[in-house]
């Protein structure tokens, strides 16, 4: 509550906003009443009567954190229904450039000092503009040219506004709203506040920014700007200016017939080489960070959005490809059951079929070029169908392999991803069962095994003193034991039935012994009425067991 009192502004808003999108139910059901100043919101439900259309305008005029937030979602199938995902994919920054004095004051807050005191020259009118931030031309003190990203000033405080209002009302969305009903609510703000925080922060961006440097600083074809770290801070991040034109421009520029091949082959490793070879990939590489210069060579910029994999999952990667490759089906399904984690039990046979199926469309429908965005995105909702939850990462990968081929297709048409990949994946897998490599992560696990086995005495004495001085509480849970409840339940309703009929039938007996009170027959008329009603109970709890043990 005190957090809502907080941000009530921005509550305000983004109420007003939802109103105006023609979603009143729900702000109504947050318990939000409408101002007679939110009339200034115009009604836009009768213009866009689709509801994902109506929800893409909502984020767009929420602002950079929803379009962030709807952005993801297009790329989470596992997340939101498709229809959703059709129209967020749509999403467009609408950003205005921001005014110099923004960009001064950003710098005062950094580094104490204004631009045009720390650099010998900076241009405060930007390159580009994006929802989280803009690029200015500068030159360094020494005469290095360089690109300075400045992030929009209070974007950070309105972005975690934002969080906190998602925070606040998804509970309530999953519980009463038609979006709750179609959409894990909780993971979906859980998992965008992970990713839109890491985004914000350049500092991380410049990490992932100076590992790709360092990756291809031996590869002439493959250009990555270097970081200055000096001039880098959690808001402010400087690199080398580099040039180049985008694939629409570069078409007419420099790609020809007898160099168009070489091109495709240097972007497809840019892309895939620092997967196998540090785990990491750009998983945004859309026309607007891939640039072309003369000689084949390929420019990458913008490393916001990173995905990772750990040794393992890039074997697993590795493997995939060699035997999409070789059309290897049981191989393939044997991948995607060791990558994903089931949630239930899978019907292997069904399982089968489709991920045979899947293979042979791309093979049958795309001779000569196949899509391996395509077949990743397929296999997601293989996934997905059968119960198995698939990694965060694998839909980064998703999201990067199908934007790589889009923009392959304009390079070179023809050209096929798998063969290009094969043998990076085969000298990758190669080199992961080296002999020194095996001996090497042998060796480290054995010491980690044996670290375990020395401290597990320790830690089990641990246990044992806390149980001791009641400080340690085992938590149970269940799962689908309801069953074994109600049987319990019942079998103790059975027995408690039928000590009743039996005490009743021994009481019956005693009184009808003691020749007292009105007679019926001889015998005590209460003896004769207990008697007589604990032996119907008696016989009804008999047929009850037999019908139930005769089904």
């Amino acid at each position: 509550m005190k957090k809502k009192q907080r941000n009530l502004a921005r509550y305000r808003e983004i109420a007003g906003l939802l109103i105006a999108h023609g979603f009143d139910y729900v702000a109504g059901e947050l318990g939000i009443k409408k101002p007679f100043f939110w009339r200034r919101y115009r009604k836009r439900e009768e213009e866009v009567k689709s509801f994902p259309q109506r929800l893409r305008l909502l984020f767009e005029d929420l602002g950079p954190t929803f379009i962030k937030l709807g952005q993801l979602l297009s790329t989470r199938p596992d997340l939101v229904p498709r229809e959703y995902i059709k129209e967020l994919a749509r999403l467009q920054d609408r950003v205005e450039e921001l005014f110099p004095a923004e960009v001064r004051q950003q710098f005062l807050q950094e580094f104490g000092r204004p631009p045009e005191e720390i650099f010998a020259s900076f241009d405060y009118k930007p390159v580009a503009s994006a929802s989280i931030g803009q690029v200015h031309r500068a030159v360094l003190p020494d005469g290095t040219r360089v690109a300075v990203k400045v992030q929009r000033p209070g974007l950070a405080e309105l972005v975690e506004k934002d969080l906190a209002f998602l925070e606040d009302v998804a509970p309530l969305l999953k519980e009463r709203t038609v979006i709750g009903q179609v959409c894990d609510v909780e993971e979906i703000v859980e998992i965008f506040a992970r990713h839109i925080r890491r985004e914000l922060d350049y500092q991380v961006e410049a990490v992932h920014t100076d590992t790709f440097f360092h990756l291809f600083a031996g590869d002439s074809s493959i250009v990555v700007p270097r970081v200055y770290w000096d001039y880098t801070t959690s808001r402010i991040l400087t690199l080398d200016f580099v040039e180049g034109v985008r694939v629409e421009k570069a078409a007419g520029l420099y790609f020809r017939p007898d160099n168009r091949r070489t091109y495709a082959t240097n972007f497809y490793r840019a892309l895939f080489k620092p997967l196998f070879a540090e785990g990491i990939f750009h998983g945004d590489p859309h026309p607007g960070n891939v640039l072309f210069q003369p000689g084949g060579k390929v420019v990458l910029i913008d490393f916001g959005v990173v995905g990772r994999f750990d040794p393992l999952v890039r074997q697993q990667i590795g493997r995939l490809i060699l035997c999409l490759a070789e059309k290897d089906v049981p191989g393939i399904a044997e991948l995607i059951l060791k990558t994903g984690r089931p949630t239930g039990k899978i019907k292997e046979q069904h399982f089968f079929e489709d991920v045979a199926e899947m293979v042979d469309k791309a093979y049958r429908f795309n001779t000569g070029n196949i899509s391996l965005g395509e077949i990743i995105n397929e296999m997601v909702e293989i996934s997905l169908r059968h119960g198995i939850k698939v990694p965060d990462s694998f839909f980064i990968l998703g999201r990067m392999v199908m934007s790589g081929e889009s923009i392959g297709r304009l390079i070179e048409p023809g050209i096929n991803l798998l063969e290009v990949l094969r043998p990076i994946a085969l000298r990758y897998m190669v080199e992961s069962f080296n002999p020194a490599r095996v001996i090497k992560d042998a060796t480290g696990r054995a010491y980690n095994w044996l670290e375990n086995l020395v401290a597990l005495p320790e830690e089990l004495a641990q246990v044992v003193k806390n149980l001791a001085r009641g400080e340690m509480r085992i938590i149970f849970y269940h799962r689908n034991l309801n069953w074994l409840y109600d049987m319990l339940d019942l079998a103790a309703a059975r027995l408690s039935f039928a000590l009743v009929a039996a005490a009743m039938m021994i009481g019956s007996a005693l009184i009808m012994l003691t020749d007292r009170g009105p007679l019926l027959f001889g015998f005590p008329l209460v003896g004769v009425v207990g008697f007589v009603f604990s032996s119907a109970m008696g016989v009804a709890i008999l047929l009850q067991l037999l019908r139930t043990h005769l089904r």
